[in-house]
């Protein structure tokens, strides 16, 4: 037993523009921010691997672990301070970009299921 309203070309119409609505606003005012966000990191990163040589560290890190996490944190804040300012640079804003990204996906998540739960 349905207690579901057929439904109307009224509402059909107001979805369909809705959706057009909604898929301006995100291509206009989200996309390039998302945009802008992954080329910074795209840079960033082309930064970050010119100087610094990832499975060495990684491999100098293991070493470091097997004394505790203290000792791995340890290496982790000597290895950092030993880089160049530019590698520091270039990590802090990469950082900085990961956590910008993952806020926006958060939202967009939180956003959706409130979406959904609306219906």
């Amino acid at each position: 037993m349905d207690n579901q309203k057929p439904v109307t070309v009224k509402e059909m119409l107001k979805n369909r523009i809705l959706w057009r609505i909604y898929v301006l606003w995100f291509l206009r005012r989200i996309m390039p921010l998302v945009i802008f966000q992954v080329a910074a990191f795209i840079l960033l990163f082309r930064i970050f691997a010119k100087n610094v040589f990832v499975s060495k560290v990684f491999r100098n890190a293991t070493y470091a672990a097997d004394f505790g996490y203290w000792s791995l944190l340890k290496y982790s804040l000597a290895a950092f301070l030993n880089t160049h300012l530019i590698t520091q640079v270039s990590i802090l804003l990469i950082l900085g970009v990961v956590a910008l990204l993952l806020r926006d996906l958060m939202r967009v998540l939180i956003t959706y299921k409130a979406m959904w739960l609306k219906r």
